[in-house]
């Protein structure tokens, strides 16, 4: 999965400061070790049924209803949300 990285608001961009850690070498490698963590995890879950996977292509006012749906949960107009009967 790949996106593109969110830009931060415009008057925050002159207070942007990069960690030193913060390295193409690092990301990849943090990105390893918690895809490592985590397969055992949605395996378990995967194998017992348990585990929701779908596609959330665009951004969240695209993607916020699809996995509301998914999740059957319904969102009112008061922003509250419930389990749909």
């Amino acid at each position: 999965m790949c996106m593109p990285p969110l830009l931060p608001p415009p008057q925050c961009e002159s207070k942007l400061i990069t960690r030193a850690d913060d390295t193409e070498e690092v990301v990849k490698e943090r990105l390893r070790v918690y895809h490592d963590l985590c397969e055992p995890v949605e395996d378990f879950y995967r194998a017992r049924g348990k585990l929701l996977e779908f596609n959330l292509p665009g951004g969240i006012p695209e993607s916020w209803p699809k996995l509301l749906q998914a999740l059957n949960i319904e969102e009112d107009p008061d922003n509250n949300r419930s389990a749909a009967a």
